[in-house]
């Protein structure tokens, strides 16, 4: 398995509908946060980034519910991953200040 270079404690960002719909993680974001540190998000990729869906886990209970996610962990800071399906293959690209709005920092 792949690994993430950070601590499996790690505070990571996912939604109700990974943890408890148990829908499968398409969307994998990384980016810079306001600490200066890097943050990622695990999303089902069906848009609804809606504080009251947002949670807070650690790295491993994303891999925990998916050990593919691993796939996606060389993901650069300011890049998205996405894929069709929880067997298919990742799609890595640049993340645009000019496309859809990003996820919100649950941190503020």
């Amino acid at each position: 398995m792949k690994d993430f270079n950070i601590p499996p404690e790690t505070m990571v960002v996912t939604s109700t509908y990974v943890t408890e719909s148990h829908l499968p993680i398409l969307e994998v974001n990384h980016e810079d946060d306001e600490e200066g540190g890097g943050l990622w998000q695990f999303h089902c990729g069906n848009g609804d980034y809606s504080m009251e869906r947002m949670q807070l886990v650690r790295l491993d209970t994303i891999l925990a519910i998916d050990p593919s996610i691993s796939d996606a962990c060389c993901l650069e800071m300011g890049c998205t991953a996405k894929r069709s399906g929880g067997d298919a293959p990742w799609v890595f690209t640049l993340s645009s200040p000019s496309s859809a709005s990003p996820p919100p920092n649950p941190r503020g």
